[in-house]
């Protein structure tokens, strides 16, 4: 497969940050290139241990957002690139989920950027790169298909992981060590600026802080802009330079826009909620996310969390599992959670406040958030990190370069995938949406 690119990208800034080169130097190098990009079907058969060396060795941050060949073998083990934290899962037996296949389930319509087509094309276009997609129904396993990665391989689930978060900020709350009206700074006093004075919890929780660092194109293109700064030093690679904390460059963001008022997609957010987790449990981030969640889901392995070149988990979304675990991880917002934990995590008074609308407004209000084209019904609001909460009741969080998490509680259906999309070009998370409606509604 080839691609035509100009390396005037999302990415090529990270090269810039990370090595400390001058901006002008952009310029300089912007060329156009052509990139053969191997089949994902190539990385479900294994590496040679040539070309993983290869890959270990020239691997640097801008892969990880260009995501050609690099950027995919590094999907399937950050551990190699990256320090990461473990999430442990404990000693308890694996939570096996029965299997009932459901063939029908590969002719499901899908509307993508790449047209209509069935799911069955999908999985094998090489423009959508899907790697891995599982769909659990009333608690079986209903389809599983690993078009590009190994049924043992451990995917990075990007911004997907900020549900693990989203959970856990809830999961706090109910114990009494987190107050969502309450401001950041009661919990960082090291951001006591006027600015962050005016956020408070709830603000980052739902993305709604105002501060200047919304996950636009622009912003990212920029290499001076807060955005690309934090990615570029908290994703740098073991050859590259990183000399200031995401902490640190956080501290600094100034507000564009009052709080509470529009949706802005913004990963520092959940960044800084990662933060204050630490700070009111006295436990690494880590830990609270084994303890309160994976040790307690019949998990099948730990988990990883990509940590800083400074040493912090990237809470934000740089996480890797297990397919199936992810789909047990999802299987806790539906009746059937029972089928993979003895206790219920996803309490009923987490329902009243995802499905309180009061935001569906500031979704409207927000910067580069209409996805209409995707999910053409019932598009609600934006809450407790979800990227979308549908009337239906239906929830839905997507991951760069094709990762998702889609939970229908009604119809007790979930639908976890990932994927290795180049340049994150296209887009197809309404596959998931349609394949609730057409078979189970």
């Amino acid at each position: 497969m080839k691609t035509t690119l100009s390396i005037l990208l999302a990415g090529l800034f990270l090269a810039t940050a990370c090595t400390q080169q001058p901006a002008e130097t952009i310029k300089e190098t912007t060329t156009e290139e052509t990139m053969e990009l191997s089949p994902v079907s190539d990385f479900k058969d294994g590496i040679s241990p040539e070309k993983a060396l290869e890959y270990r060795r020239e691997y640097r941050t801008k892969d990880f957002l260009v995501n050609g060949d690099l950027g995919t073998y590094s999907f399937l083990n950050l551990p190699e690139f990256y320090q990461t934290a473990t999430v442990y899962r404990g000693a308890g037996q694996v939570a096996m989920l029965e299997k009932e296949v459901d063939e029908s389930l590969l002719n499901t319509m899908t509307d993508t950027d790449l047209g209509k087509m069935p799911l069955k094309d999908l999985l094998k276009d090489e423009q959508a790169r899907i790697q891995g997609v599982l769909v659990i129904h009333d608690g079986k396993i209903v389809l599983e298909e690993y078009p590009g990665m190994r049924e043992l391989d451990q995917h990075c689930w990007a911004s997907s992981a900020k549900q693990l978060l989203g959970l856990t900020v809830h999961i706090l709350e109910e114990e009494g060590l987190i107050d969502l009206e309450k401001s950041v700074t009661h919990y960082i006093p090291e951001y006591n600026s006027s600015d962050w004075k005016k956020v408070k919890v709830k603000d980052l929780l739902h993305h709604t802080s105002g501060m200047d660092y919304v996950e636009t194109n622009a912003n990212f293109m920029n290499p001076e802009h807060p955005l690309a700064v934090w990615t570029a030093n908290s994703l740098a690679s073991r050859f590259e330079e990183s000399k200031k904390s995401a902490f640190d460059i956080i501290k600094d963001v100034k507000s564009y826009i009052e709080p509470g008022v529009k949706y802005d997609y913004a990963s520092p957010n959940t960044q800084i909620l990662g933060f204050i987790i630490e700070r009111v449990t006295g436990e690494k981030y880590e830990d609270v996310i084994s303890e309160r969640i994976w040790t307690q889901v019949g998990m099948e392995s730990d988990g990883h969390y990509v940590l800083s070149a400074q040493g912090e988990p990237l809470s934000a979304g740089a996480f890797s599992s297990r397919l199936r675990d992810f789909g047990r991880f999802a299987l806790l917002y539906t009746p059937s959670w029972d089928k993979v934990a003895d206790t219920q995590i996803v309490s009923d008074t987490y329902w009243e406040k995802v499905y309180d609308n009061s935001l569906a407004d500031a979704l409207k209000r927000g910067v580069e958030t209409d996805k209409s084209k995707y999910f053409k019904d019932g598009q609600s609001h934006a809450t407790y990190q979800w990227d979308l909460v549908f009337d239906d009741g239906d929830l839905f969080k997507a991951g760069r370069y094709g990762q998702g998490i889609y939970v229908s509680p009604e119809t007790n259906t979930v639908v976890v995938y990932f994927s290795s999309v180049y340049m994150n070009e296209v887009y197809f998370p309404g596959f998931a949406r349609q394949l609730v409606q057409q078979h189970y509604r």
